[in-house]
């Protein structure tokens, strides 16, 4: 008579085993859908996400008294280097050339004005380098490096840079700074290098471009990277499997190296390089920081 009662206990627990593993499936696949979720980059805010007015039409709405969803504000300067390294310290040269007319703040703005979100209001903000003094190089000691808050100055710099605006977002774009191989030399911003080696020398053009998003209320980085054509590693790994250069750069033939630094100016093919690179790092970079992905992802073969 024990049977027919261990066979009705057996199978409330089969029924109960059932129920719970269902319960768990469920609540795995609920947990898994939440961390894919929270994985996804997006600029936030108080709020957790990006907000924006809209209007009907899904325009920007108009920017009035200097209130916007994003403040753009480039500080990357008209400004072209040509420049030489050697073996020897007498090999190394640098001449600054300015390129007003190579229109690189206007390419910049707008980039950045297609990565943000549609109905976004933007405001793009002047910037006026003689407001900034230089950098006094005597006083960058280890001692100061030590005692000095970067994010507090980064910060006191773009609120005075943007002062007299009000908004949720601010996106600077300035130039970047990267090694030269495994040297202690650096290229920066927008220019072209002679490296004149032991085999022969090498002519390389590059568009060095970095990305800062901040907070509009305590000037907080939200976001910030490079703007980077290959995406598919980060600079340490592209450092690592050999690329000379930490951003956009390309392979040019010898010729191109002007004669006179201040010829650069002039040279079209210079400056059709540097506007396709800088445009389609900032295409690729921009909205990835801003949570968006790209529409369409070019080829990366053009950079070496």
């Amino acid at each position: 008579m024990a049977a027919p009662a261990n066979t009705t206990v057996f199978s409330i627990m089969t029924r109960l085993s059932v129920i719970a593993i269902i319960l768990w499936s469920f609540s795995t696949q609920a947990w898994a859908q939440v961390q894919s979720e929270t994985a996804r980059p997006t600029v936030k805010q108080a709020t957790g996400k990006i907000t924006t007015r809209r209007e009907a039409t899904g325009k920007s709405a108009p920017v009035a008294g200097g209130s916007c969803d994003f403040g753009v504000v480039v500080t990357t300067g008209d400004e072209f280097t040509v420049q030489t390294t050697g073996l020897t310290i007498f090999q190394n040269k640098k001449t600054v050339v300015p390129i007003p007319g190579w229109g690189l703040s206007d390419l910049i703005f707008a980039r950045a004005r297609a990565a943000i979100p549609a109905g976004a209001s933007v405001l793009r903000i002047s910037y006026n380098p003689a407001k900034f003094p230089p950098r006094d190089e005597s006083k960058d000691t280890l001692k100061d490096r030590l005692a000095r808050d970067p994010n507090a100055e980064l910060a006191g710099y773009i609120r005075e840079a943007v002062k007299g605006t009000n908004c949720r977002h601010y996106i600077q774009i300035l130039n970047a700074i990267s090694p030269i191989g495994s040297s202690s030399y650096t290229v920066r911003g927008f220019g072209i290098l002679n490296q004149d080696a032991v085999l022969g020398r090498r002519i390389f053009l590059h568009a060095l471009a970095f990305i800062r998003i901040f907070d509009g209320r305590d000037f907080a980085i939200v976001r910030q990277s490079s703007a980077l054509i290959n995406l598919d590693h980060s600079l340490a790994v592209q450092r690592f499997l050999g690329k000379l250069v930490g951003g956009p750069y390309r392979e040019l033939p010898a010729e191109s190296f002007p004669t006179r630094p201040e010829d650069a100016a002039g040279n079209p093919a210079l400056r059709d390089g540097v506007r396709a690179m800088l445009a389609e790092s900032l295409d690729k970079t921009l909205p990835l920081l801003l949570g968006r992905r790209p529409a369409v992802r070019q080829s990366d073969t053009e950079q070496r």
